[in-house]
């Protein structure tokens, strides 16, 4: 257990710090990034887009690289919250065993992680905060605590029903 908690420690620290270091990019670097992953998405889900024109194919990376951004701002931050959840729940908090408290903590830190992190990008070239990031943020961290809830409800029922 002692060892579960150490990674999941690790594994917040580590999103973290990612997090900082993408919005440590300039604007131009982070829209470079996000063409770029766009651009491997639209290849993989859009039937023949490596046979479209270039002039076509940057239209849609146009079209689709605000929705992959956002994706990504969700995702990043449910995986934080996950893993921040994770750091709880193998740890010896008196708050383990109370759900309601124990996807508030980690939802909340996520989410002020989150507003830190918009407040960092008013000091990077090319970039600025953005409530917006803010809020799907935030509901990407809640996403991801009630994901680790749930999940351990689940292993928990299956647990019990092993034993019987």
């Amino acid at each position: 257990k002692r060892s579960l908690n150490i990674l999941f420690i690790l594994l917040s620290m580590t999103l973290a710090i990612m997090i900082f270091f993408f919005s440590s990019d300039t604007g131009e670097e982070s829209g470079s990034k996000s063409s770029r992953v766009t651009r491997l998405f639209l290849s993989l889900f859009v039937e023949d887009f490596k046979n479209l024109s270039e002039e076509e194919q940057e239209s849609l990376i146009g079209e689709y690289s605000f929705v992959v951004r956002k994706i990504a701002h969700f995702s990043e931050y449910a995986a934080l919250s996950f893993s921040i959840y994770g750091s709880f729940y193998t740890s010896n908090s008196p708050f383990r065993n109370n759900r309601r408290i124990m996807i508030f903590i980690p939802w909340i830190m996520a989410t002020l992680y989150a507003i830190t992190d918009e407040i960092h990008q008013i000091f990077v070239a090319g970039r600025g905060p953005s409530v917006v990031d803010v809020m799907i943020d935030s509901l990407g961290a809640f996403f991801g605590a009630i994901a680790f809830c749930v999940i351990t409800i689940i292993l928990l029922k299956v647990s019990v029903r092993r034993e019987k």
